[in-house]
């Protein structure tokens, strides 16, 4: 497995692990308040620079594993924290 896919999946389980923790803290103020933004912003972003790097891999099973978990992430979880990135920022 190449570098560009083991910083694919690692943008992947980053995204994952963030989404778990907003998962979690969600309910508390502190958290809605100070962590929120920058939860969200992990959340969109990671998925898609794991994309890109899994774009650039070596070609075979594990670049194809990567963008696909990758994508299916992207398009289950990001756009909703987009979207919710958008109400808090414009939304008021």
């Amino acid at each position: 497995m190449g570098k560009f896919n083991t910083f694919s999946y690692l943008f992947l389980f980053l995204a994952v692990i963030t989404q778990i923790s907003d998962f979690i803290f969600s309910s508390s103020v502190f958290y809605y308040n100070h962590y929120l933004n920058f939860t969200l912003l992990i959340v969109i972003v990671s998925p898609i620079i794991g994309i890109i790097l899994g774009s650039f891999g070596k070609i075979g099973d594990y670049k194809l594993i990567a963008i696909v978990l990758n994508v299916g992430f992207f398009i289950s979880f990001s756009l909703l924290a987009l979207l919710n990135l958008w109400i808090i920022t414009f939304g008021k």
